[in-house]
């Protein structure tokens, strides 16, 4: 399959696609997971580098901060390859200075597709969430912290997280396991424990379907966090949202 390349996923983003090359791009990117999953990698470096001023590390973008608060804006495909290589240093910089924290908050679809059992909708609202989410053995956290490239996970600073979570079908299997940091950073575990919740109360009321669930938190669990709470960022009660332990 032919991705749209970064540059118009950008464009896109900053409205200046128009016509029929704005409708194929906005139809591609509902329909491929992995260019929805590339344009949230893009946006979330970009404001994560905002937030942690790792801009100001970045000659080459001074120089077009420079150009722009001049007034002197560049015509408009220049202003395209400049927010491209924008996104791609701030990209650099975030992984070269906080890998665990990039590679952490999203799941790599590689690594972790995620995975479900075969569970009803009844059977599964038939029990507490507490009741379908088995601890997860140490040998198994073990190879899922390998399998990341974190050789030496500090006590309390993750949670071995389900992708989909076990309250909404999800499997024990390390397939749908991987390292979320449980304090750090934006997008963390407890903000996505809070997202859980909220889907297996709308599954459980008839809401959503369960399927839908799945495919949403398998596929990007922030833009379904999004989705779902209709809001950009994390709300204030979600920050320090407690469900699960992290691992220690």
């Amino acid at each position: 399959m032919t991705h749209i390349p970064d540059h118009e996923l950008l464009m896109d983003a900053d409205g200046e696609l128009a016509g029929e090359l704005a409708s194929a791009v906005r139809a591609h990117v509902v329909g491929c997971a992995a260019c929805r999953h590339r344009r949230g990698e893009i946006l979330e470096a970009l404001g994560m580098a905002a937030e942690t001023h790792l801009e100001q590390e970045l000659p080459p973008i001074d120089g077009a901060r420079t150009l722009l608060e001049a007034g002197l804006r560049p015509p408009k495909r220049q202003r395209y390859f400049a927010l491209a290589a924008l996104a791609a240093a701030a990209c650099l910089v975030v992984i070269q200075f906080l890998p665990e924290r990039a590679h952490g908050m999203t799941p790599r679809a590689a690594l972790t597709p995620g995975a479900v059992r075969e569970v009803s909708t009844a059977a599964m609202c038939a029990t507490g969430a507490e009741d379908d989410r088995p601890a997860i053995p140490h040998e198994v956290a073990v190879e899922v912290f390998r399998k990341y490239g974190i050789h030496d996970p500090q006590p309390r600073a993750f949670e071995v997280d389900y992708l989909i979570p076990p309250d909404l079908g999800g499997a024990g299997d390390v397939r749908n396991l991987w390292p979320q940091p449980y304090n750090e950073g934006t997008w963390n575990a407890r903000v996505k424990d809070a997202l859980e919740d909220r889907l297996r109360t709308m599954v459980c009321a008839g809401t959503l379907p369960l399927d839908v669930a799945q495919k949403d938190m398998a596929e990007d669990w922030i833009g379904a966090y999004r989705k779902y709470f209709h809001t950009r960022n994390p709300l204030p009660d979600h920050v320090a949202f407690v469900k699960d332990r992290p691992w220690e």
